[in-house]
């Protein structure tokens, strides 16, 4: 689409565009010098890139793995982890590890979904010519929690992911696509087909019809183009759920992040509040958008970690306390991360029993575009 060649939305499909290796303006080699600065970003937490990588046994994808989602909670004896595996850029799915020594060695349990070849209606002439675009539907950026409370066992697991549309020569269309939701009674599944559950208006009808939330009726998503990048977390009596919107500020493309919230275990959500906005990544990218999030608990505080972008791509995470999850109030940031290459760097996810933090890289390699990095930072 033509306005989404202007930002970063999701995923491993936008990362095709990047330059190996290439350090740009903003990136830790040019700000960790400065320390915290008068806009309040803490100094960059820099690590090396060629460092230790988050493996899953046996399983590795001709393109590499990405975008880990923990379920481990402190002093746990064991934990799950979903990811994106990548064959190539066609055929992304998610698949499910599980560990039992505190991260440091993963085995996979579960492939929870597959790629769909679909043809889609659009009224986008130019995005999809003659009315239809072809292609396959992939799931990734998945998240991943389980939901003790809910009275139906089969469904504690679940898995949230932005499955959209990717045509011939890797045409990214993100906005043909949904917010989808699959259910499992563990981590190892089965777990169910995924289900078009949070949809939007766009070009085609398949993002609004059949789907279970539309994003517009939601106050603090009704103006979205899409939604991308969703991150959920089960807390007592409720399960958030952040997600990267897409819209038009003055015209631009941006992208903020939105809290939604469900009290009857994903049935239904409802708006909380502006999680974070582009200005908040303006002390590591000024002029760029933030997306990408990942919400987690740590010694009974809440966070968001969240990723600056821009048309050039990803540049390592910031990690904001949740000051008030009622209302999704965020403080300032208390910690910065980037590889000290300036490569290409986030989305970032935490969780105390796999060890702190793993971080996305991008084109490390050329056998291998993309790997999950532990900077080991163990705390937020």
């Amino acid at each position: 689409m033509r306005w989404i060649s202007l930002v970063v939305v999701a995923g491993c499909s936008s990362h095709a565009a990047q330059a190996p290796d290439a350090p740009r303006s903003g990136d830790a080699a040019a700000i960790d010098a400065r320390g915290a600065d008068a806009s309040g970003c803490p100094a960059v937490t820099t690590f090396d890139p060629a460092g230790r990588t988050l493996a899953v046994g046996s399983d590795a994808p001709a393109d590499g793995i990405f975008d880990p989602s923990y379920v481990y909670p402190s002093g746990a004896g064991a934990g799950a982890m979903a990811d994106s595996a990548v064959p190539d850029q066609m055929t992304i799915r998610t698949h499910v590890a599980v560990s039992s020594d505190g991260g440091a060695t993963w085995t996979l349990a579960a492939e929870a979904n597959t790629p769909e070849a679909a043809t889609l209606a659009s009224s986008d002439a130019t995005e999809c010519p003659g009315g239809t675009c072809t292609g396959n539907l992939i799931s990734e950026v998945a998240s991943l929690v389980f939901d003790p409370t809910d009275p139906d066992t089969s469904a504690q697991w679940k898995l949230f992911a932005h499955r959209y549309l990717v045509g011939a020569g890797v045409a990214t269309h993100y906005d043909l696509g949904t917010i989808t939701l699959q259910t499992a009674p563990g981590a190892a599944g089965p777990w169910t087909a995924p289900a078009k559950w949070i949809g939007w208006s766009s070009s085609s009808p398949y993002s609004s019809t059949g789907v279970q939330i539309d994003a517009g009726s939601l106050a603090g998503t009704a103006d979205c183009l899409a939604l991308t990048e969703p991150a959920a977390i089960v807390l007592p009596g409720v399960i958030d759920l952040a997600v990267g919107c897409v819209y038009l500020a003055a015209g631009t493309p941006a992208i903020r992040i939105e809290l939604l919230r469900s009290t009857d275990h994903a049935a239904t959500f409802t708006s909380v509040g502006t999680l974070l906005r582009p200005a908040d990544a303006a002390c590591l990218v000024p002029g760029g958008s933030i997306n990408a999030a990942d919400l987690f608990v740590s010694n009974g505080t809440e966070y968001v970690a969240a990723t600056p972008s821009d048309p050039a791509g990803y540049h390592g995470c910031l990690v904001f306390p949740i000051v008030d999850p009622s209302t999704g109030t965020v403080g300032a940031p208390v910690r910065a991360i980037a590889p000290s290459s300036g490569q290409f760097s986030g989305a970032c996810t935490f969780a105390d029993g796999a060890g702190g933090y793993a971080i996305d890289l991008g084109f490390l390699q050329s056998s291998v575009p993309f790997r999950i990095a532990v900077p080991g930072i163990a705390t937020p």
